[in-house]
């Protein structure tokens, strides 16, 4: 389990836990990683009775995540992971030229394969500077969905807020992001 205090200190934005979280999502949409201690911990939880500890087990997801990618937040750190884990082939950081066209690929993306994908955005926090903050992206409509996936802060961990919102959000942190293809 991480360490607790480690854990509090950066209450939003953790990219080891939102890339944990996208990969159990990944697994259970049948995309595999292929990484032996990634992959126990994803069927670790997959397969825990009810009264497990399901933070632990998280926990321990996280670890195996934060070891074999390391401490890098640059984008090619994300690809390069993901590219290990799953194949290059099945990345993109080709999110569209405008805004017109990010919101149209998030759509098409979400229309096609029905899975999260994973961007910086810059954002306020409860009583903290505005800064880069890393989450999941559920779904595009006149409302975005997204996950931010860290149990330990003071922030939902799903909430919507308007597409327009989100983009400049998005926009400010420089549209990056990264989307599976099947």
């Amino acid at each position: 389990m991480p360490n607790a205090a480690a854990l509090t200190d950066s209450k939003s934005g953790q990219l080891h836990i939102a890339l944990a979280t996208w990969i159990f999502l990944l697994a259970d949409a049948g995309h595999l990683p292929d990484d032996a201690g990634v992959a126990a911990a994803v069927q670790a939880l997959r397969d825990a009775p009810d009264d497990a500890d399901p933070d632990a087990l998280g926990g321990v997801l996280v670890e195996a995540v934060a070891a074999r990618m390391g401490s890098g937040e640059r984008l090619a750190d994300i690809t390069d992971f993901l590219g290990a884990l799953f194949g290059p082939d099945h990345f993109t950081t080709q999110l569209g030229e405008d805004r017109a066209g990010r919101i149209q690929l998030a759509r098409r993306h979400q229309f096609a394969s029905n899975l999260p994908w994973l961007v910086r955005i810059i954002d306020r926090f409860p009583g903290r500077p505005v800064g880069a903050h890393w989450l999941l992206v559920e779904r595009v409509d006149d409302q975005v969905v997204c996950m931010d996936p860290y149990p330990w802060d003071d922030l939902d961990e799903q909430y919507s807020q308007p597409t327009i919102e989100f983009m400049v959000k998005w926009e400010l942190a420089g549209c990056e992001g990264v989307r599976f293809q099947v």
